[in-house]
């Protein structure tokens, strides 16, 4: 049986590369694996498949590797907060809030 795929668009994709870059690179988290839920080197393949990807307008990820990508979204958020945000990842907090809040309706 395949994995179900969680598909993420142009926009949401750009917006969740940066911010896994911020969460890598940018700043430190205490108990990474447990905050993120994968460990720093699975969030580093995770990265570079939306690096390896930019071109491309759409990417899958696993329920896995999506649930990572909204904690670090969060994770983000809130260690940057509004003005940080916008500087380090090019994209409005409101923006970020608003997909945070729809993956986690999902």
């Amino acid at each position: 049986m395949f994995p179900n795929y969680v598909v993420i668009k142009s926009k949401e994709k750009d917006l969740l590369r940066n911010v896994l870059n911020e969460v890598l690179n940018g700043f430190a988290i205490q108990n990474f694996e447990e905050t993120i839920g994968i460990s720093r080197s699975e969030l580093e393949r995770l990265f570079e498949y939306f690096n390896n990807h930019s071109a491309i307008p759409e990417v899958q990820l696993t329920p896995r590797q999506e649930s990572a990508a909204v904690k670090a979204l969060r994770a983000t958020l809130q260690e940057l907060g509004s003005e940080e945000f916008h500087t380090r990842t090019g994209f409005d907090f409101a923006e970020g809030e608003i997909v945070l809040q729809r993956f986690t309706r999902l």
